[in-house]
Order: structure tokens, then sequence, then C-alpha cells
């Protein structure tokens, strides 16, 4: 029942994409009680609400609200809306939690998150809203810096400066106890350097379960086949791209790539009308305003969220698509709940992980550089 729920948004992306319009785009209200109407809520994949000739698109953590004077998307969740947190199996779940005041070093404030993390663990609490400008706490760059590394679980799209005024001038640091590895954003973390002037910076510390690992982990030249043999056979995920709104995305596909692995359209099956407005949209804007979403469903299927859009790009000659992978499996409604040990996971750290699992495959050679700093 759980999967089938999770291939809905699908099938609705499918017919709806081409008329979206981004729930990020719009201003999510407050809402006081709990009036009498419609709510939306989304594990993952993607959930579209249509009213006249309005569309809202909810993302993975995003809600909505409709009645008979309005459709909108909300900032708090009801509580009847997440039942499945309060389960035993997602209370058991759950890692152990701590509040930065409750820290014990005042020198050396990361690593000690670190090693909470790993050793224990425990994560922080409560989640700062990020996209909101929120943070867990101010870092001084020299705090910052001994963790960066060439390792990294997102791509910014080139066309967007990393400064956009829609980006958050918060950096993000992404802890995997799965590989205990640090990843900071170092896209970001220079230009937010420069932005702060020398001073502290806002930082979030993102936790990922134990199967989550950054794209980097599977070398510099991953194929998505690559990525579908590590979930399908080690539950193996790649970490959330944190603004796909923006065009960041967690890899570039080949063209080729496609064509092996999907039954795309031909462009004589496509409207025409829609076929040009495609065309018009990637010679603006390329995939900066929404990479090609490819969604994996556990135990098999593979689905692209608009095929109509990678058709076009191929017949363009567009040689890579920026992407992001969505993971579906039965433990995703417990996915929401924080991060934690999901069932059956002995996550993929050391000698835990077999030939063929989450190890960089031969030949595809050591991650990339760390990204240039900003000029911005």
């Amino acid at each position: 029942m759980l999967l089938k729920r999770a291939i809905l948004p699908l099938i609705i992306a499918s017919s709806l994409a081409h008329q979206v319009a981004l729930a990020q785009d719009d201003e999510c209200k407050d809402m006081e009680g709990t009036p009498p109407g419609l709510y939306v809520t989304t594990d993952e994949g993607l959930v579209f609400m249509v009213k006249d000739d309005q569309t809202i698109e909810l993302a993975p953590g995003e809600s909505a609200f409709a009645d008979e004077s309005q459709m909108t998307c909300i900032k708090k969740v009801p509580a009847f809306l997440d039942w499945p947190c309060t389960t035993d199996a997602a209370q058991s779940r759950k890692f152990a939690t701590f509040r930065i005041e409750d820290l014990q070093s005042s020198d050396n404030r990361v690593k000690e998150i670190v090693q909470r993390y790993f050793e224990v663990p425990e994560v922080i609490e409560p989640i700062p809203n990020w996209l909101e400008g929120e943070s867990s706490m101010t870092l001084n760059f020299s705090e910052i810096v001994p963790f960066s590394s060439a390792d990294y679980w997102f791509q910014p799209s080139p066309a967007i400066e990393i400064m956009d005024e829609r980006r958050p001038r918060v950096l993000l640091i992404s802890l995997f106890v799965g590989i205990n590895r640090v990843v900071v954003d170092n896209f970001s973390v220079d230009a937010l350097r420069k932005y702060f002037s020398g001073a502290d910076i806002p930082v979030v510390f993102v936790f990922n379960d134990s199967n989550v690992v950054p794209v980097s982990y599977f070398g510099a030249n991953v194929s998505m086949e690559e990525i579908q043999k590590a979930f399908y056979e080690r539950k193996i995920k790649l970490a959330d791209v944190p603004m796909w709104q923006l065009g960041d995305h967690h890899f570039s596909p080949t063209a080729a790539e496609y064509k092996k692995l999907f039954d795309l359209p031909d462009l004589a099956e496509l409207d025409p009308i829609r076929v040009e407005a495609l065309k018009a949209q990637l010679e603006t804007f390329g995939f900066s305003k929404k990479p090609v979403f490819v969604t994996l469903l556990e135990g098999g299927g593979l689905y692209i969220d608009d095929p109509a859009i990678v058709s076009v790009a191929l017949s363009m000659g567009i040689a890579r698509l920026p992407t992001v992978i969505i993971f579906v499996e039965q433990d995703d409604h417990l996915r929401r709940c924080g991060p934690g040990t999901p069932a059956g996971t002995s996550g993929v750290s050391g000698a835990t992980t077999p030939p063929g699992g989450a190890n960089p495959p031969p030949g595809s050679g050591p991650p990339p550089p760390p990204p240039p700093a900003s000029d911005s």
C-alpha cells in the first residue's frame, strides 16, 4: 500500500509537469487551529494540487491546505498528519538528541558535535528551518576549515550565482554516520565568508541516516546504474539535494545513459506546442529552474518525472542532464521523523560495505577537487 501511494505523485507529475507553479515561489501561510478542508503532505516524490488555474507543487516535507475559498502551502504541519512519527517503530529508530547549550567544549564545538553523532549517536534539537535563514549556531571560519574536503553531496547549477538572493545565507555541514564523514558545502563557504566579511557564519548541521552517502562517495564518474545497484542491493541512498528549485542536483548523467535506461517518447509523439515551449525554456534557462527527477522504487522501477523534456533536451544536443535521484522505499514514512537507523540496514561503513556496494567503482578516479571560491 505504501508503495502504491508513492507511485501516485509520479503519475500526476507526468501529466501536469507543463503547468507547474512551484510551492516554494508562493507565500506559505501560518494557520490557526485546523479548519475543515483538504490537507496534503508528502513523504517522497512530488504531489500536485490543482484548483482552477492554480497549481501547487509539494516537494518532500512540504504540506498544503485547501477549502472552498483558497489553496495554499502551509508552514506548520497539523499534528494529525504526523501520525507516522508517533509509532513505536519511528520512535525506536530515532537518535538521541541534545541542544547547542549542552555542548561542553567552547573551543572545538564542531569536533564535539561530530563525536556525539558518530560515537553515541546524538543529534541537535530543535532542527532549524534553514530555508528561512535559521541556523544551529554561528562558527568562525577557522572552526570550519579543518573539516573541509573534496567531498560533496550535490552540485549547484552553473547558471545560478551561488549567492543568489533566493539562497539562504546559511552554511550546511552534512554528517554521514554510515561512513563517519563530515562534508562541508564547499560551494558556499568562501562566498559566505566574503558575505559576512570575515565574521562568524551561520551554520546548520545536517544529520543523515546510516544508509545515506554523499554522491562523491561513488567517485567522479558515477552512473545512474551504479546508484541503482547500490540502492537495490544495499538500500544505499544519496543525501538530499538542498535547493533543486535553483538547479541544485546530484550529478549529470549522459544522454547515452538516459537513452539506455528509459523508453523516451519521440518528438513526433508530443504536442508540437509543448515541444516548442520546452525548447524555449531550455534555451533560456537550461535546467536551472528544475533538474530532471528520476525516482527509484524499492524492489525495482525507474521513472522520470517528465520524459518529454528529456527527449527535447536530447534532440537539442544537450550531452548531460542535471539530475536529482529520489528514493522510494517502504520505510520512507518513517524517514520524515528525523535521522535514525532504517530497519534492516547496518550502515555502509568499513567492512560492512561489500564489493559493488557503495564503494567507488574501478576506474572512476578520485572525487573532483573542491570548487573554486565564488566571485559573487
